[in-house]
């Protein structure tokens, strides 16, 4: 009999082990899936503006789906240089449901509460990090920790269609929450509790509803009479005697649609509800407890406007006299009085309600019909105002529309409300929060678009000319005028639509590659109504070329400044076989008038100049900027060339110092540093150090300190100095000198000159690194030897060509991150740069591999180069250059050279902060020239990737025009390949960038076509009128297809559907036409050909399927399927494109999705049926016709997506595999269809029994399967097509299941970053770096590889990667994830594994085969202690690898589980980057 293996683990390493060995990843051995956000969601949900991180800061506490992001404002003096930065980022083990913050009277901030969609909820603070503890996760403590989702089997109740509302009592007593239908649950707020200086333990949590009971006392839950609520809020009051009880009131809708307004009052001390119809009599113990109102003084208000969605509680004018003296007198006849509530705003579709029952009056504001989304109420609330006899409260409110207004409340001082007045302001992205912050200040917070930080302005301010078109700029009274002015926006993707991926080399736009074999740049339909926007996501850092010249054979680039202390460079030295070539940045005046230049009628050039007494002759291998002392001069220059080293002063013009080599010896390698320290080696591995000192006569003079004999050839050589080193030249005072060459010195921003204290020497003939100290005692004494390549008795070596393992470059850099220092009690002025330096040095290979080491300096004098971390950037030598750190908020980083040029940078780690520091990479996408000579097409060569050999930074403001808008948060440089020069600038070194480009309509789909380099949007046009159908109006929202070019954006036709017709499906795909002949009409059937020709020609074409949604149809009664074709003028110019309808095809029923097919081919699913289509006709004469071609699938509920894998399968292979696609339905979960070409056929082979209402699927291999579903999961099903049994080979069997916690709209084969070459056919993407023992004992050596790579994007605008894992990476990474869920703390104490658990109404079960690539990847920013701890718990499991033995020798498996060494931290981090690395 067969044995059934199941290769996935449910968290448990055993089913993962049922895998027999591999040596390499397959398509159909993936053991288990990894996935991970690149780009994480920026929807916000929920926001909240307290004093959450110290006593008087305005911070904002967002919410963005299942994490949470506190900005700060900044004490800014002027509101348009106010900034909100991010200062605190914290992943949360669930989606965030509601968010609310109080004060409690025991903490001098505030506190936030939350709850999830799980009914979990958490009260969370911040602690400094000086202050906090070990239960202090990201520096915040839990107060409070709890589950109110057990009460939901004893309430019976079901979940709210609106979702569950909190709502917060005025005096911060009570949090109501509303969490099932006809039940309401109020959390006491305890005023005695007092932090202790410790966060809640995971000890003190029960079982049961999982609470802690201090600072929340004991829940409690009260049936109310209304069901459907939509809002809810408490009344404001100024009672202050605590003599009323809490008013909460109710927006609510009955079952004949009809919506009201009601008040219940919450009575704490019982723990119970008064029902605004309840009775309770006031008696003489009036003062002892708290009553509600009289009936007649309670809120109500029946029949608002039917589509109202929001209520505000609006503040009472303040208490009356007479009140005030009742209640000094403890008089009782408070019967007569009105309560002291304020009353209710009432937001509705069509008019804005206020009403207070108590003071009889209702006053209403009829406005254009448009829903109101968001309010937030405008401080102080009473505004200054000439007539002292009124009293007005602002409130902002957001429409659907995205339009600002501003409603005043208008109302004299006894309270009576006289009048609602609304102003319109302007127009911002469609808000789901608004925040009014202070001075006008307001943070816009969205899901559909980019968050905004606006200033209201106090006047209105005139559009500018080009701002006029554009639909989010308001038009008032014919004039364009707004009191909008957006300081900044945060991007946002969701919701994503819709997603493809544009296969790139290392071009910004460039067609090369195949998206399955190459790094993709993924471009979005993202957004809702006038939001909607295309935008490009691609991974790594953009160049920004501003010039190029044709210049080969640089083998040398350094930058001069003319001033020691200028912020910008003056000279570009380029050395040349043989030669030395000067470029200089020339100003001058344009002499036109009216010049709009931005340096006020100036222009820049970069031409060749001579500097005096500068060696040209020869070449030159190092040149530099020197400074000697405090009282050197400013304008040194240092040049080392084969024969000389020489000082030249550029303010007397002259050589001032001049060092010759001996003997006749040529310099083959030199170094310098600015602070005069000299390198240079000769022939035979002679290294000599230098030294520029003074003279007796106040000179200066090249000295040599030591000489050293290696005995060896030298490769490279470098003696940059560390930042920390304290003997270093400082900048001098600042001093009027006058030069004949009218030097500009900048000294407004200083340098120093730190000098180094050792020097490292790369060889040629030995894979060692050489340390050699620069102690003036003992100069060039070797300190340290380094070994880079890693020899293990017994096992080959880990690089084959020994020519390769050997160090081509090396550097001793700081690599520093810069950001807000974390003391948040200072003011903006007394904040000072949080710096968190690492000294490093990092080698470079001549195989494109990239070592690093820490390095570390004892007190005994010693040094220490541990961390070692070896990740692979390319696959040629690699060249070194550091970029110095910036005098803004950028610290130093490091540019590899080669195939794939890529920057080294420090990401994390701040002063007193528990994360440490890690080490990024980011890869350069190059620019290549998009315009083509007579528009013909690009060649491949011109396109090809690009290598640079030689790079420099190089500064200059003047010249590089884009420069002010980088300002110091972007580096210039300079590259060189073989033929081409260019001068640029790279954007913010991140991992992600992001371009938006606005539709103004929403997007339905978007397809890339990469042979015509077009992009189709499929959009909804708003603007269309109303129609005639059916006898009565209906609005008809126009669909549209829009056609832009991929690389300016340019708009470059445009196809308008018919009258409710809706866009379903949209591709870009290859398809072959058939000939007449061999279509049968009657039959539907092709003849089919016996073998695939290789040489059928396949012509790209838009495939474009739509559905008719009219009124009265439930579901598409009818479609189209439109073949679209683009064709270019007879010049053949790519920018004179226009597109053409070749085929049509109607369908009875709509066309939900396309795919490719094998053959040329499409498969389409139309309602419940999926069809087969070709091409049909003679294409020489360019009558075509789409057809139906023979018996298609039927039976299901709904097809909404169809997948294949013929896009990864070559034609030659179409008659050697089975010609497979899967069928995701709306109900059905996913179906395996296989077409029988004989029989011209598709029938159903296997199923998903499980009902799984799926959103999206993607074929990973033949046999293993991805879905997603509406209930924000995913899950992994496999056929078992060799199974003996036909029970089995008809049913998918679940292997994975994963709470992503997001809706996912789409899954797409591909990959935001560049594969790497080490991976090869067998997906290896890195090499562990510990061997596990001798390969021939059956023990193997950690090499992790990657197996399928899928794209998903989510309605939160989560762009991730799902990756598939061999057997031995899928173990590790569990037994990584299984042991940090064990020590690490999580906030709020939601467990991670509840949080990932697959969670749909009928029940929940554990996560397994996959991994939260999010949560092992937070290893690298925990303190070292935890590190350390989780790494002892994986050796103390033992589970984290798998031993592989025979069943022969299975007596030696305790013995070989000895041989295995132990996990360390330095391996677990080296894996996690390597990770990284790949997605």
């Amino acid at each position: 009999m067969e044995t059934e293996i199941d290769w996935y683990a449910a968290e448990d390493e055993d089913d993962v082990t049922a895998r027999g060995p591999n040596s390499s990843l397959s398509s159909t051995n993936e053991a288990g899936h990894y996935v991970v956000t690149a780009q994480p969601p920026g929807a916000v949900l929920h926001s909240v503006k307290c004093s959450f991180l110290a006593p008087g800061s305005v911070d904002v506490i967002i919410a963005k789906s299942r994490r949470l992001e506190v900005r700060q404002l900044s004490n800014a003096s002027s509101e348009e240089m106010a900034s909100l930065p991010v200062v605190l980022s914290a992943p949360i083990n669930g989606r965030i449901a509601t968010l609310l913050s109080f004060r409690h009277p025991s903490s001098e901030t505030d506190y936030i509460f939350f709850t999830t969609e799980t009914k979990q909820y958490a009260v969370l603070s911040y602690v400094a990090p000086e202050d906090a503890d070990s239960n202090a996760v990201y520096n915040l403590v839990t107060h409070a920790s709890g589950n109110l989702a057990d009460h939901g089997m004893a309430l019976r109740g079901n979940e709210p269609e609106s979702g569950p509302i909190a709502a917060l009592e005025p005096n911060h007593t009570c949090i109501a929450l509303h969490l099932y239908e006809g039940f309401l649950t109020i959390l006491p707020i305890q005023k005695s509790y007092h932090y202790s200086g410790k966060s809640l333990s995971a000890t003190n949590v029960s079982k049961r509803g999982g609470r802690h009971s201090e600072i929340l006392g004991h829940a409690f839950h009260c049936r109310i009479e209304e069901r459907d609520v939509y809002s809810m809020s408490f009344l404001l009051s100024t009672d202050i005697s605590g003599r009323y009880m809490p008013q909460l009131a109710f927006l609510h809708q009955d079952s004949r649609g009809n919506q009201h307004v009601v008040a219940h009052s919450i009575n704490l001390q019982e723990k119970s509800i008064v029902l605004h119809s309840a009775v309770s009599p006031i008696g003489s113990n009036v003062k002892k407890a708290a009553v509600p109102p009289l009936v007649q003084h309670r809120l109500k208000k029946n029949r608002v406007d039917g589509a109202s969605g929001l209520i505000i509680a609006v503040p009472p004018v303040g208490r009356s006299e007479k009140n005030m003296d009742l209640s000094e007198k403890g008089e009782s006849n408070v019967d007569d009085i009105a309560p002291p509530f304020g009353g209710i705003l009432i937001l509705g579709e069509q008019q804005i309600t206020f009403h207070d029952t108590a003071k009889n009056c209702t006053k209403m504001l009829p406005t254009p019909q448009r829903l109101t989304l968001t309010c937030a109420r405008v401080h102080p609330l009473g505004a200054p105002s000439n007539n002292a006899d009124h009293d007005i409260v602002r409130y902002l409110l957001g429409d659907e529309d995205g339009k600002l207004h501003v409603l005043a409340v208008i109302r004299s001082m006894n309270g009576n409300v006289e009048r609602l007045q609304i102003e319109n302001l302007g127009v911002t992205n469609i808000s789901s929060t608004l925040l009014y912050l202070e001075r006008g200040l307001v943070f816009v917070g969205s899901q559909s678009s980019d968050s905004q930080f606006i200033q209201i302005l106090d006047k209105p301010t005139r559009l500018s000319d080009e701002k006029k078109g554009d639909e989010n700029d308001l038009i008032m009274s014919g004039q364009n005028l707004t009191y909008v002015h957006v300081l900044d926006e945060y991007k946002n993707l969701g919701p994503i639509v819709d997603f493809d991926v544009i296969p790139m080399s290392h071009n910004s736009y460039g067609v090369v590659n195949d998206s399955l074999a190459s790094q993709c740049m993924a471009v979005t339909a993202s957004g809702t109504e006038k939001d909607g926007s295309v935008r490009f996501i691609r991974n790594g850092t953009g160049f920004f070329e501003h010039a190029s010249v044709e210049l080969g054979g640089i083998k040398g680039m350094w930058a001069l400044r003319k001033s020691f202390h200028d912020h910008d460079d003056a000279f570009l030295v380029q050395s040349y076989m043989g030669e030395t070539r000067i470029f200089g940045v020339t100003i001058e005046d344009s002499g036109e008038e009216g010049s709009t230049s931005d340096w006020d009628g100036t222009s820049a050039t970069l031409s060749e100049m001579q500097l005096p007494d500068f060696e040209c002759e020869n070449m030159t291998l190092y040149a530099g900027n020197v400074i000697v002392d405090t009282d050197s001069d400013l304008s040194l220059f240092l040049q080392i060339t084969k024969r000389s080293i020489r000082l030249i002063s550029l303010t007397r013009s002259q050589c001032v110092s001049n060092w010759s080599a001996q003997h006749g010896e040529s310099f083959t390698i030199a170094s310098a540093n600015e602070s005069g320290q000299i390198i240079v080696v000769s022939k035979g591995g002679k290294i000599e150090y230098l030294q520029i000192v003074r003279t007796d006569n106040n000179g200066l003079k090249i000295d040599l300190k030591g000489v050293a004999q290696i005995g060896k050839e030298v490769s490279c050589v470098n003696l940059n100095a560390f930042e920390e080193s304290t003997d270093s030249i400082q900048k001098p005072a600042i001093k009027d000198v006058g030069t004949p060459m009218e030097i500009d010195y900048e000294l407004s921003e200083g340098r120093s000159a730190p000098k180094s204290k050792i020097v490292v020497v790369g060889l040629w003939d030995e894979t060692n690194l050489l340390v050699l100290s620069l102690d003036d005692a003992s100069p060039l004494r070797t300190i340290s030897r380094i070994q880079l390549n890693r020899e293990v008795p017994g096992q080959q070596t880990c690089y084959t060509n020994v020519a390769q393992k050997m160090a081509r470059s090396v550097c001793l850099v700081t690599l520093g991150s810069l950001g807000y220092c974390s003391d948040f009690t200072k003011g903006e002025n007394d904040r000072k740069e949080a710096k968190n330096g690492v000294n490093m040095i990092l080698i470079g290979l001549g195989n494109g591999v990239l070592i690093s080491f820490v390095v570390n300096e004892t007190q005994e004098g010693s040094w220490d180069f541990t961390s070692r971390r070896e990740v692979s950037i390319g696959t040629r030598a690699l060249n070194l250059v550091v970029f110095p750190k910036h005098s803004g908020t950028k610290g130093a980083c490091v540019l590899a050279t080669g195939d794939r040029p890529t920057i080294i940078y420090l990401s994390g780690g701040s002063v007193k902060s528990s994360k440490t520091s890690r080490l990024c990479y980011s890869n350069i996408h190059l620019s290549c020239d998009d315009e083509f000579e007579n528009g013909a097409e690009p060649s491949i060569e011109k396109n090809a990737q690009l290598i640079v050999n030689v790079a420099a930074p190089f500064r200059a403001s003047s010249l590089l025009d884009d420069s002010s808008n980088h300002s110091d948060d972007s580096y210039s440089l300079c590259l060189s390949d073989d033929t081409t020069m260019r001068i640029g600038m790279i954007d913010n070194i991140q991992k992600l960038h992001v371009t938006t480009h606005k539709l103004g309509m929403p997007p339905r789909k978007v397809a890339h076509d990469v042979k015509n380099r077009l992009l189709c949007v499929g959009c909804i046009d708003q603007n269309t009128s109303s129609l005639q159908y059916s006898n009565r109006a209906e609005t008809n929202m126009g669909n549209c297809v829009r056609l832009f070019d991929d690389s300016t954006f340019e708009e470059i036709d445009r196809i308008d559907l018919d009258p409710y017709e809706m866009i379903l499906s949209l591709i870009c795909t290859q398809l072959k036409v058939t000939p007449n002949d061999d279509f049968t009409p009657e039959t539907s059937t092709i003849k089919e050909s016996e073998h695939v020709d290789a040489s059928d020609s396949f012509d790209p074409y838009i495939i474009l399927g739509t559905g008719y949604g009219f009124p009265e149809d439930d579901e598409p009664s009818r479609g189209r399927i439109i073949v679209l074709e683009c064709n270019r003028d007879r010049s053949n110019n790519m920018f004179s494109r226009k597109v053409k309808k070749v085929a049509e095809l109607q369908v009875r029923g709509g066309v939900f999705s396309i795919c490719p097919f094998y053959d040329g081919s499409i498969l389409a699913s139309i309602n419940s049926k999926t069809r087969l289509c070709r091409l049909v006709g003679q294409e020489n004469n360019g009558v075509l016709d789409l057809k139906i071609v023979g018996a298609g699938h039927h039976g299901h509920i709904l097809s909404l997506v169809v997948k294949s894998l013929s896009e990864e399968i070559s034609n030659a292979d179409n008659n050697t595999r089975e010609q497979l696609a899967i069928v995701g339905d709306m109900v059905r979960s996913i179906s395996v269809l296989k077409y029988y070409s004989e029989y011209q056929t598709l029938e159903e082979i296997a199923r998903d029994f499980n009902q799984n209402w799926v959103t999206a699927v993607e074929m990973l291999t033949d046999n293993i399967y991805l879905g997603a579903e509406n209930f924000n999961n995913i899950f992994a099903l496999r056929r078992n097509p060799n199974s003996s049994s036909q029970e089995v080979r008809c049913r998918l069997d679940t292997i994975g299941v994963f709470h992503i916690g997001e809706m996912v709209n789409k899954f797409l084969k591909g990959s935001l970053v560049l594969p790497s070459h080490t991976a090869g056919n067998s997906g290896n993407i890195s090499t562990f770096g510990q061997y596990l023992g001798d390969g021939n004992d059956g023990i193997r050596k950690m090499t992790p590889k990657l197996g399928s790579q899928t794209l998903f994007g989510t309605v939160d605008g989560t762009l991730g990667a799902i990756i598939g894992l061999d057997v031995n990476s899928s173990l590790f990474f569990m037994a990584l994830q299984r042991s940090m869920a064990k020590i690490v703390k999580p906030v709020g104490y939601l467990k991670h594994g509840d949080y990932r658990s697959f969670r749909i109404p009928r029940g929940c079960q554990p996560s397994r085969g996959f991994i939260d690539g999010d949560f092992v990847e937070s290893f690298a920013e925990l303190d070292p202690a935890m590190m350390e701890a989780i790494v002892q718990e994986m050796n103390k499991e033992d589970k984290w690898y798998k031993v592989e033995s025979n069943d022969n020798n299975r007596k030696n498996d305790a013995a070989k589980k000895e041989l295995r060494p132990k996990l360390t931290v330095e391996e677990v981090l080296a894996m996690i980057e390597d990770m990284a690395m790949a997605h």
